[in-house]
């Protein structure tokens, strides 16, 4: 559940040394906002508050910092170089940062077409993604790589879920089927890839021309992460499940972009219209079956009539959306036993894991 900002907000007396919501001290924090903001500023402003962000969603830091001008930003920071990950987080910052500056470059590039032909045709909604005003690698500041973005108001569909009406929810998961569908019309070309296929949206990403590699590649990983800290899963079924099964990922012959964590809690909605007004969280974003995006597995009959039923129940379609439930199943298992559980029901995932698997396992008997 995301709480309100207030709730985790730490003042920051300027040069102070203690640290601020194990996101940076407030000397790396200021120094961070320096070299992001020196080019377009000519004195950086005071830190006013720092608020922590970080939720079990993603392993790293996030935290807002709010300026003496008004203005706030995101800043996420990987994990410490010490503290184990699981295989798939390694580099995430990277693709996130990749891939909101695609999402910007398409919708300059649609605000221009529309200009030129005197209309508007829109690849991707004009919803709004954070802007990416630093990412940095080089570890000079801070121990990890790090990203600040822009701040975009508003609040989690996850958290206003709850005390919305049936009318209100349906018209957001609508909504979000027309966001996802509309990021797999984004030619993988517009980012200027040295290579093609699918694979993670991090530049020099190994890339697979074949789905069912790719897939087979991100089971893999995680698996073989629960392999090394002993935790208990139906290892043997699932490879064979997805060997199995090659012929229906085979069936994906296109890279999409697919943003896998897509759910309720990266949709932000306005305070008052509760209207799509923003998406955060593109970490695990890459070229893969857009059918893998977390939205897709168990979508409602709204969010299905925003996406398309003819997409999600194109063939084999439903025999890749269980293979993908079995995927996300072992991802927060695995996670558990890397970050700690928060609010995660493990044994709730576990009868996700075992429904799909024995489902997969009867259609195959069919």
């Amino acid at each position: 559940m995301v709480q309100s900002p207030a709730a985790n907000d730490v003042p920051v007396a300027p040069g102070s040394n203690g640290s601020s919501s194990g996101s940076g001290s407030p000397s790396e924090l200021q120094q961070i906002l320096s070299k992001a903001l020196q080019p377009t500023t000519t004195a950086v402003p005071t830190i006013t508050s720092v608020t922590d962000l970080s939720t079990t969603r993603t392993c790293n830091s996030s935290c807002k910092i709010a300026l003496s001008t008004g203005d706030s930003y995101i800043l996420k920071i990987s994990p410490s170089p010490e503290t184990r990950v699981l295989r798939y987080e390694r580099d995430i910052l990277e693709s996130e940062a990749d891939v909101l500056r695609l999402l910007l470059q398409q919708q300059q590039q649609q605000q221009q077409q529309g200009e030129r032909n005197g209309r508007r045709e829109e690849i991707i909604p004009t919803i709004a993604v954070p802007k990416v005003l630093c990412y940095d690698d080089a570890r000079s500041i801070t121990d990890s790589p790090y990203i600040l973005l822009s701040y975009i108001p508003g609040v989690r569909f996850s958290a206003a879920r709850a005390d919305m009406s049936s009318g209100q929810v349906e018209r957001v998961e609508r909504g979000m089927g027309r966001y996802l569908r509309s990021l797999a019309d984004i030619p993988q070309q517009q980012q200027q890839q040295e290579v093609g296929g699918f694979g993670r949206a991090t530049r020099g990403a190994k890339r697979y021309p074949l789905w069912r590699d790719a897939f087979s590649a991100l089971v893999e990983a995680v698996l073989s992460d629960g392999e090394e800290v002993l935790v208990l899963l139906p290892y043997q079924e699932i490879r064979r499940q997805v060997l199995f099964w090659s012929s229906a990922l085979d069936q994906v012959l296109t890279p999409a972009l697919a943003v896998l964590d897509f759910d309720d809690g990266a949709v932000l909605l306005g305070t008052g219209d509760l209207d799509i007004v923003g998406v955060v969280d593109f970490e695990r974003a890459g070229w893969y079956d857009p059918l893998l995006c977390a939205a897709c597995l168990r979508p409602s009959p709204a969010f299905v009539e925003g996406y398309g039923a003819e997409a999600l129940d194109a063939g084999g379609a439903k025999v890749r959306r269980l293979l993908y439930s079995c995927y996300y199943a072992c991802v927060k298992v695995v996670s558990a036993y890397y970050h700690g559980t928060g609010n995660f029901d493990e044994m709730e995932e576990r009868k996700n894991l075992m429904s799909s698997l024995n489902e997969l396992v009867n259609l195959a008997g069919q």
